[in-house]
């Protein structure tokens, strides 16, 4: 069936619906002309009050106070339409196709709220509803849906009527999840009702994105429990949430803890919307109308959003789930409602192996093992490397990419505004060190794969330092960053270099908070964490004789804690290790010193600067240029700047006196003189 056939049921439907309505608002308008039948000027009860129209309110008032309100027939089906309608239904489950109201259903919009949202959409459709509404106002609306107006169409009850008019109202799910817009400033009952945008094209039958078109309430599917959640207690505090022995829970656990899953199975299928600290009251008003459960997501940073949150909801006598990364433990919400609370454990390697196992049945166990050591990841988040694996299978074949690829993509949330993250692309053939320093290196890769398998199994982490930490020293241009970049391509996930002029703030506490951001951002997406220059905010802590040595003992005390706390690997570089504070160096696992570069190793580094695609005219004297005491960086600057002159004479390809010259510039930039074996070749250039 093409998209014409599904707009053709739709228009079916919508008429056999649009017709339901029209009689409701025939019978409205049949009321209010009974009632300007007895003015002697009906036509000016839009504008003014006349005394004899004061007269007709005042006695229909009095009606309504004794007898109650005249009710219409609504706006439901006939039963010849609603044999027509349940046809087309049919027809459509018979095409596969899903006609609006179907569409309106799985959204948690019932027969009232369809109705609503039908009676404020009419005018979009057809503007004669508009003018219809316009008569049954007087003219007092602007031709809009109005409460008052669904009261007057729909309602057949005074219990209905309380129906209309909570659909209608703030705390309903139309104007809750967005469906309906009210004009704002609101005027009660006669605030102006208009569809989203979209509403109109839905319900004619347009292939539209209703989740494009409202809020649609995102809550966790149910799934399994995590490992080390005790299946008994979870079911125990379901019922009890469920019967009201308990209405509010705390659910806490780190981001990528999976409390989505006990969220859900707390839940456990139960109605419940979600809400945030904006419109948190209008929420909690809804789920308590509607007997929900109000999901509420506890913002972890912003003490001031928080303690709203928990005066919000000891107010409430809604049912409540919070959820967040650390236990909103406010006294007033714990001796006011009948609180309880649960805590998420962390996925330990056992725990994550079952997972990509049950994700990956087909990969061998030392593959699966692998998975699990690199990436801290939860069952959602391995299911979903599990999905971008199978769409890879759709479209990519035999070139898809390596499951770890995937695993990174899932784990990599965002480069935090003070930190960069770097998928690292050199590998260990271009890292240049004595051998025993660069069996060192390859040692930390190793360590990083294999510490979270031997920890857990061992259970060595009970001794503290729950992840790999490492120093590099060495003088600037010695390969520690480049290191670092090799371990990370070694152990297959991200490079997160932090940003030291971002990170150090003037402002008390800033600093802190800059690296708590870093480290729970580098947990969360698996990096390695590389603080380049270390020494410049970690040094010694020193005795206190000004004010700001006291708060930077504090900044390099709370590294201390962070690093007993980091289940990654985080390297340190800095260039004189004598300045970092002689506190860390029982919390390194390892430490490198990185030397200047022996001849033998100088000679290697200028066969990876010149080696193709950099174009030589001649073969250079590489021996010669092994002689010249620079780093890594220093040979890299020099071929640069050699290419640099090359361009600028003209010459696709560099020479020798071009790399003399560059290098004699290194030189001088470092504040050394060239060495004597060059300084011939030097004055040649100069005649």
């Amino acid at each position: 069936m093409t998209a014409t056939a599904r707009g053709d049921l739709a228009f079916a439907e919508l008429r056999l619906r649009l017709g339901a309505l029209l009689r409701g608002v025939k019978a409205a308008a049949d009321r209010q002309a009974g009632r300007g039948a007895a003015l002697a000027r009906p036509e000016i009860s839009g504008l003014a009050i006349t005394a004899q129209h004061a007269q007709v309110l005042l006695a229909e008032a009095e009606a309504l106070v004794r007898d109650g309100r005249e009710y219409g027939p609504g706006a439901d089906l006939s039963p010849a339409d609603a044999r027509r309608l349940d046809e087309i239904r049919a027809r459509a489950a018979a095409a596969g196709l899903r006609i609006p109201s179907a569409i309106l259903a799985d959204r948690g919009l019932g027969h009232l709220e369809q109705q609503i949202l039908l009676l404020a959409a009419a005018p979009e459709i057809d503007p004669l509803f508009g003018s219809l509404y316009a008569y049954l106002h007087d003219a007092r609306a602007a031709g809009s849906a109005t409460a008052h107006l669904a009261v007057q169409v729909l309602a057949t009850s005074s219990e209905h009527e309380r129906l209309v008019a909570e659909a209608c109202g703030p705390f309903g799910i139309l104007r809750g999840d967005g469906w309906l817009l009210a004009a704002e400033p609101d005027r009660g009952a006669l605030t102006p009702l208009r569809p989203a945008v979209g509403v109109a094209e839905l319900l004619r039958g347009s292939g539209i994105d209703p989740d494009l078109v409202a809020r649609r309430c995102d809550l966790p599917a149910a799934g399994p429990l995590p490992a080390g959640m005790p299946a008994e207690t979870t079911a125990a505090l379901a019922d009890a949430l469920a019967d009201g022995r308990v209405d509010v829970v705390g659910v806490w656990g780190p981001p990528g803890r999976d409390t989505a899953a006990v969220a859900a199975a707390l839940l456990a299928g139960r109605h419940a919307l979600r809400a945030g600290p904006s419109g948190l009251a209008a929420a909690l008003q809804r789920a308590a109308l509607a007997g929900a459960c109000c999901v509420v997501d506890v913002p972890p940073d912003d003490p001031q959003a928080a303690s709203a949150v928990a005066d919000a909801v000891t107010a409430s006598s809604a049912r409540v789930l919070l959820t967040g990364p650390e236990p909103l433990r406010a006294t007033a919400l714990m001796a006011g409602r009948r609180y309880a609370e649960i805590r998420v454990p962390a996925p330990g390697f056992a725990d994550r192996r079952e997972s990509w196992a049950a994700a990956f049945p087909w990969l061998p166990g030392s593959c699966v093992d692998d998975l699990a050591a690199r990436f801290r990841l939860s069952r959602g988040e391995i299911s979903a490397v599990a999905a971008l694996d199978q769409a890879a299978r759709g479209w990519a074949g035999a070139g898809r990419p390596a499951i770890g690829d995937l695993a990174g993509m899932v784990s990599r949330r965002r480069s935090s505004r003070i930190a960069a993250v770097r998928t690292p692309e050199r590998r260990a053939d271009q890292l240049v060190l004595p051998p025993a320093e660069l069996a060192q290196v390859m040692d930390i890769a190793a360590a990083t794969r294999a510490w979270p398998r031997i920890a857990e199994a061992w259970r060595l982490d009970r001794f503290g330092n729950p992840g790999v930490t490492a120093l590099f020293a060495g003088d600037p241009g010695t390969g520690k960053t480049l290191a670092a970049e090799v371990i990370a391509a070694e152990v297959g996930i991200d490079l997160m270099v932090v940003d030291l002029s971002r990170l150090v703030s003037k402002w008390l506490g800033e600093t802190e908070k800059h690296l708590d951001a870093v480290f729970s951002e580098a947990q969360a997406s698996s990096c390695v964490l590389f603080f380049d220059e270390a020494d410049a905010i970690f040094g010694r802590r020193g005795e206190v004789t000004r004010g700001t040595d006291r708060y930077a003992n504090l900044e390099v005390g709370y590294l201390l804690q962070r690093l007993e706390r980091y289940e990654g690997l985080v390297i340190l570089a800095s260039n004189l290790r004598e300045n970092l504070d002689p506190a860390f160096t029982r919390r390194f696992h390892h430490v490198v010193h990185f030397p200047r570069p022996a001849p033998e190793q100088r000679r290697r580094l200028w066969e990876i600067a010149l080696a193709p695609p950099v174009q030589t005219a001649l073969p250079l004297d590489l021996d010669l240029l092994a002689t010249l005491d620079l780093t890594g960086a220093g040979v890299v600057a020099v071929v640069r700047g050699a290419a640099l002159i090359a361009a600028a004479a003209g010459r696709a390809a560099l020479n020798m006196d071009d790399v003399v010259a560059a290098a004699s510039a290194q030189f001088r930039r470092e504040a050394r003189l060239l060495p004597r074996e060059l300084l011939g070749l030097l004055d040649g250039l100069a005649v």
